[in-house]
């Protein structure tokens, strides 16, 4: 994992630590918007760790892709776990175990949020995933089961379609994990209404 990562917010007066991953193809430095208006909507109570992806065939990705073989779609369900792997141990000093860590992220990073945080690569209260999925779900352990998960999704997202978070929703529910579902009519993006139930949903666990 590239080592270029940025923290936004004040470490010592943050109550939560948020590990922040962006999407296929994006960096880091995309989301700072973003997370600034986040941070500034919850009166910098979040310290934020933004790493970048490692570079694969010219775009930042977090895991190898999934493939298509005949209509089928294959997950390199031991890549994955390579990758997270490599992801835990760059992350190892952001980790405070004094405060609540919390992991999210877009898109690719989402999936990635999830993954992570279900099978407690990282330890975390919290998942926040927008515009994602639950990527080999088939292989996936569920060893935390105590994690508050926010999810979002656009029902015009024609990246990553409304078919597949449904599907993923149900993954989810199937195990009995506490979630917040808000979908907006939008498509692959933050949108100001998720934004602002975001913050609703943040405000909540301060």
């Amino acid at each position: 994992m590239n080592k270029d990562i940025i923290t936004i917010g004040d470490k010592e007066s943050a109550s939560i630590n948020l590990i922040w991953f962006h999407g296929y193809g994006a960096n880091n430095w995309g989301f700072e918007p973003f997370i600034k208006l986040l941070n500034l909507n919850l009166d910098g109570k979040l310290h934020v760790i933004m790493p970048n992806a490692p570079m694969d065939n010219g775009k930042r990705s977090w895991y190898p892709l999934p493939k298509e073989d005949n209509g089928i779609v294959i997950e390199d369900d031991e890549g994955i776990k390579k990758s997270k792997e490599h992801i835990t141990l760059a992350l190892a000093t952001y980790i405070d175990s004094n405060k609540k860590t919390y992991l999210g992220g877009f898109s690719q990073g989402a999936a990635l949020a999830l993954s992570m945080g279900i099978n407690a690569d990282i330890n975390c209260d919290a998942i926040v995933a927008i515009s994602g999925y639950v990527p080999s779900s088939s292989s996936l352990e569920i060893k935390n089961k105590n994690a508050d998960i926010y999810v979002a999704h656009g029902s015009k997202d024609t990246t990553i379609s409304i078919e597949t978070h449904h599907n993923s929703m149900a993954f989810l529910k199937e195990k009995g994990l506490n979630m917040h579902e808000f979908v907006d009519n939008c498509g692959h993006t933050i949108s100001k209404e998720m934004i602002s139930d975001l913050t609703d949903w943040f405000y909540k666990k301060l």
